[in-house]
């Protein structure tokens, strides 16, 4: 390590950062903060029957694999296998067991029911603590409140949404990053950073373009004329042609940790030129690895690959996929332009305008696929913000979910702004959400994976009015032989009708619409029978509107299949589904019960 000296002592001075202190949280902060998580812990184990909880008292017990009680917790049920768990009322109760709320001695004192083996049980241990720590970072600092956050533009609303993943336990981890790194990139840091940039050689690159992006519009789209005359000059001076060279945006993050140690063969044969920081600041967004452009946050996102472990797969991006992800966009933003029933609910794709991945190095010239071969890689996307009415904000669907430091949640404060009731504005939300996403199910076999990060609501005073689709290009899929364009086949994943059902049912019903049932239920703004009641008339409705396309799907079927996260994760940590075979890999626990089915009767008798 390179060192300084002091001055005025003649001694070597360390070169090396200050460590970084613990979040800032006193004891009994850190205790809710753990009792929070083991709460959603019993909550979602107990959802996917990891869990068996018995009664016991007022409350619930949870055992070992040898049948030994080791936790207590008191809880209300509800739909969809629900346990509503409150989080003060969760303690160990093994005899002689410390008494301070520990949500990594529950993960061990129940390995075995979780099925976790030797090999992954220190690979889970470690994402469930790198949660804490980003929800320990996020609690330690200020935050607005709902009803700040209901006023806000959606950079300010993305950069404060705190929940993670509303299912997985393990949801907000970020494994690798190290602890003051994230104060600098994570979404919820204080600053806005520039990115780093390389110049690929071209020739060893996939770049893919929208139908209406030139090569020359691309490269003016996504740079400030300052930063391509000063590229092009560093280029010039590595005795290179830029015209032979294309631009990546890369993670500061990952140019440290994967690129430059990890790819120095192809850095010293200028095959990679690094070309500095750009001119604008960016913010990461709740994906971490996908950048908003705060100096003008109308031009597109860029979306780059990282090393790093999160929430079951290394966020790398492959270039394999980078080659096709503009022309799924452009036929997705096809499909949905020229469909009356999407346009008149206000759906709109994000189109991925131009992408680019690095494929000379060893790993891809090797021929073996890996994590390796997607760690230089990125996209660009467009903003919702530029397509935004002037009446009109925008939140990520996660804000649905989101509650302040008092409790208070962000969709109640929406529901105030907009003036209308909480039934009509549970209404709206079905209508921009859970119908579009149905309606593409139905009409074109095609699935999105719609969760809280992949949808942008559009919202005029609080209101949903619209919503934006985005990040399709690895997780949409069309699941039956209908024709699809040239090159576009790695798309295709055909099952059957209840499997393709699913689409709803597990990502929209239990993935989504679950939790914020029961938000709406706890603080009083909307009964949980009466909101899977409307849930259900939203979709006779468009039955109604469209038996022709109901023939062969039942979205009111009495029970559907049970997927599973939590077990995915627990299963691999780090690998939870292949990419290439996502409907194989899922992990099944029996059915759960419709609630369309069980409230749809309810839903004909009344209007709001």
């Amino acid at each position: 390590m390179t060192g300084s000296h002091d001055t005025r002592t003649g001694r070597a001075t360390s070169a090396a950062p200050r460590p970084t202190p613990a979040p800032g949280l006193d004891r009994e902060a850190a205790r809710a903060l753990q009792r929070d998580v083991l709460a959603k812990m019993f909550s979602e184990f107990s959802h996917e029957r990891l869990l068996t909880p018995e009664p016991s008292g007022a409350g619930w017990t949870v055992a070992d694999a040898h049948g030994q009680p080791c936790w207590y917790f008191e809880a209300t049920r509800h739909p969809l296998e629900h346990w509503e768990v409150a989080p003060d009322s969760v303690r160990r109760i093994v005899p002689g067991g410390s008494g301070e709320p520990d949500a990594q001695q529950a993960v061990l004192d129940l390995r075995d029911a979780l099925g976790l083996s030797d090999e992954m049980l220190p690979l889970y241990l470690e994402d469930l603590s790198a949660t804490m720590f980003s929800m320990a970072q996020r609690r330690a600092a200020p935050a607005p409140t709902a009803e700040e956050l209901a006023h806000s533009g959606l950079p300010e609303v993305e950069r404060f949404l705190d929940r993670g993943h509303p299912g997985f336990v393990a949801s907000s981890g970020r494994v690798g990053m190290g602890a003051a790194e994230q104060t600098v990139w994570a979404p919820e840091a204080a600053e806005p950073t520039p990115l780093t940039w390389l110049a690929a050689r071209r020739q060893l690159c996939t770049v893919s373009l929208g139908a209406e992006l030139t090569d020359e519009e691309h490269v003016r789209r996504h740079l400030t004329d300052a930063e391509r005359e000063r590229f092009r000059a560093v280029v010039r001076d590595a005795g290179e042609d830029p015209h032979e060279y294309t631009v990546i945006p890369v993670h500061p993050w990952q140019w440290e940790h994967r690129i430059l140690p990890g790819m120095l063969g192809d850095v010293l044969r200028q095959d990679l030129v690094l070309l500095g920081r750009g001119d604008h600041v960016w913010r990461a967004q709740q994906s971490l690895r996908t950048f908003l452009d705060v100096t003008d946050p109308h031009r597109d996102y860029a979306k780059t690959a990282m090393g790093v472990h999160s929430m079951g797969f290394l966020r790398g991006l492959s270039p394999a996929y980078m080659r096709t992800m503009p022309a799924i966009s452009d036929w997705l933003h096809g499909v949905v332009r020229e469909d009356p029933f999407l346009r008149a609910r206000g759906v709109r794709v994000l189109r991925e305008h131009a992408a680019v991945g690095y494929t000379g190095d060893a790993h891809h010239r090797s021929g073996v696929r890996s994590d390796h071969t997607k760690q230089l890689a990125a996209l660009w996307r467009e903003s919702p913000l530029p397509l935004l009415e002037p009446d009109e904000h925008a939140a990520s669907l996660a804000g649905v979910l989101h509650t302040d430091r008092d409790g208070n949640p962000l969709v109640g404060a929406w529901i105030a702004r907009s003036g209308v009731s909480a039934e009509q504005w549970v209404n709206a939300l079905l209508a921009v959400y859970l119908v579009p996403v149905a309606h593409l199910l139905l009409t074109q076999d095609t699935a999105l994976m719609p969760h809280s990060e992949n949808v942008i609501l559009r919202l005029r005073a609080g209101l949903p009015v619209g919503a934006f689709w985005k990040d399709l290009g690895e997780e949409v899929a069309v699941l039956s032989d209908r024709p699809l364009p040239e090159g576009l086949e790695r798309i295709r994943a055909v099952t059957g009708p209840e499997e393709r059902e699913l689409a709803v049912h597990t990502d929209v019903l239990d993935g989504v619409l679950r939790h914020l049932a029961i938000l709406l239920h706890r603080t009083g703004l909307l009964t949980e029978d009466r909101f899977w009641a409307l849930a259900a008339r939203s979709l006779d409705e468009h039955r109604e509107q469209f038996p022709e396309h109901w023939r062969e799907l039942d979205l009111f079927r009495e029970t559907f299949a049970h997927s599973c996260l939590n077990r995915l994760q627990l299963r691999n940590p780090q690998r939870m589904v292949d990419l290439a075979n996502q409907s194989g890999s899922l992990t099944y626990a029996g059915r759960l019960v419709n609630p369309l089915a069980t409230f749809r009767s309810a839903g004909r008798e009344r209007t709001p």
